[in-house]
Order: structure tokens, then C-alpha cells, then sequence
């Protein structure tokens, strides 16, 4: 019987948004891709993910390697609250899952600074969650086994009794083998579907 419902938080609960904000600061789509592919979508963004290492320095480092677009990276890092926007129907469906009693979770790769500016100004749901593990605090990413036993463990969750929504595959196989049942969210609305069948609630 699953009992309690665990979230990651980018394209299932929020729209990362990161191209979308960059033209909204006037960034051309070109230098936004650059960038993209440079930063966001490179391995060293996962370096802000698990926390290691100062924020400032990562940031530093991929300034480096974007110089001839410094300005423009540094004013979309330094003040990134529109860089996600929840989903219209995020609030109301975790709030349909609490109140039929589901214990509602976030297990999220995510920067600290980020996570805390977002969770203060962006997050229309962090009233409504019972727990949460970031990576970035805990210095631990998915899809190592470690994070989600953490979640397990800090919050006394049964893995049967649990179930996870992720937008990486990588991420619900983890899952999957450590006995958590998961779902791969491609949108929200084909996932909470699936979830609403399996707990025959409508969402």
C-alpha cells in the first residue's frame, strides 16, 4: 500500500525554465544555447547540485568558460527567482494527495542558494510537504543510493509504503532497485494520471 507520495522538484512539480529566462533578460537564443550548453547542461552544473564545493568558485569556473559572455551569465546567476515557475496545477494536486493522507516528500538535485531563494519566492507548495531532502545540503546527488536511503531513514518511510516521481530515468531506476516504486514523469499531467489511477484518486 503506498502511503507516502516523494517529488523531485524540476519538470515534475516546477517548469525549469532556464532557456526561457535567459531570453526574458535579453540574452539572443544563441548566446542562450551557448550558455546552456556550457553551464547548465555540462557536468560541472552537477558540482553545484551536490554542494562540495564553494558556489562562488563553480561559478567562477564556468564563467571561464563563457568569458565573452560574463555579463550575461552573471545577471542570469545572481538573480534566477523566474528561472522556474510551478506547474498551474502543482498546489492543487499535492493537495488533494494530502488531504486523502498521503505523506508528500521532495528529493531534488538542486543548488542551496537556489533551492533557498526558490523555496522562499517561487514554491507554492513547501506549506504542504511533510519532509524534503536536497542534494546540496546532504552533499549527496541521485541517482546514488545513499540519498534516497537518507529520505528512508530521516523520515522512518517504509520503501514499499513509498512512492517516487522523477523526470530522469537514471534517477527512477535508482529508485526501483532500492524497492521504492517510481513513476518517470515525461509531463506532469501524463504522470499525475498514472498516479491517480494507482491510487484512484482524481488528480
Amino acid at each position: 500500500m503506498i502511503r507516502n507520495i516523494i517529488f523531485d522538484i524540476g519538470q515534475v512539480l516546477v517548469d525549469f525554465r532556464w532557456r526561457g529566462y535567459m531570453l526574458d533578460l535579453g540574452i539572443s537564443e544563441e548566446t542562450a544555447d551557448l550558455l546552456g550548453k556550457k553551464t547548465i547542461n555540462a557536468p560541472i552544473w552537477g558540482e553545484l547540485d551536490l554542494g562540495m564545493r564553494p558556489e562562488e568558485d563553480i561559478i567562477a569556473d564556468m564563467i571561464r568558460s563563457v568569458p565573452e559572455h560574463e555579463e550575461e551569465f552573471r545577471c542570469f546567476m545572481y538573480n534566477p527567482v523566474d528561472i522556474v515557475r510551478p506547474f498551474p496545477k502543482t498546489r492543487e494536486r499535492m493537495l488533494k494527495l494530502k488531504e486523502a493522507g498521503y505523506g508528500i516528500y521532495l528529493l531534488s538535485n538542486y543548488p542551496k542558494s537556489m533551492f533557498e531563494l526558490h523555496a522562499e519566492k517561487s514554491f507554492n507548495f513547501m506549506d504542504i510537504i511533510d519532509g524534503k531532502i536536497v542534494s546540496s545540503f546532504e552533499r549527496l546527488v541521485k541517482p546514488q543510493p545513499e540519498i534516497y536511503e537518507l529520505l528512508l531513514s530521516r523520515y522512518n518511510l517504509k520503501r514499499g509504503e513509498c512512492l517516487f516521481l522523477d523526470d530522469r530515468m537514471i534517477n527512477v531506476e535508482a529508485a526501483r532497485k532500492l524497492g521504492i516504486n517510481a513513476i518517470h514523469v515525461k509531463t506532469q499531467d501524463e504522470a499525475m494520471g498514472e498516479l491517480g489511477e494507482l491510487l484512484q484518486i482524481s488528480l
